[in-house]
């Protein structure tokens, strides 16, 4: 889907932002689901307290579509090199097992 201009700006104004531009067209990242809530990624943000956040678009859940600073999965690969860089918490399965 298209992301809404409002929603770009706001990206692009996040507190801790990176510099780079944001996606135009975003899609959930997430396992396909039918129901709850979807999220696509937007940028990276500066560490806070030594955890790696980021910035997520979520929409389809109770609250509506909006910004949401997310720290990211923790859970390593089946290689020290290879993390799950999903929200904390996702559901479905980690990225690199999609490519199994």
């Amino acid at each position: 889907m298209s992301l809404p201009e409002d929603e770009q700006r706001r990206a692009l104004s996040y507190p801790g932002g990176e510099d780079g531009d944001v996606p135009a067209y975003v899609t959930c990242e997430l396992d396909p689901h039918l129901y709850g809530e979807h999220v696509a990624h937007l940028r990276h943000l500066v560490p806070t307290e030594g955890v790696p956040d980021e910035l997520w678009l979520v929409w389809g859940g109770a609250a509506g579509m909006g910004l949401r600073r997310l720290p990211a999965c923790e859970q390593t690969g089946p290689s020290a090199d290879v993390s799950c860089w999903l929200p904390v918490r996702h559901r479905g399965g980690h990225v690199w097992e999609r490519y199994e």
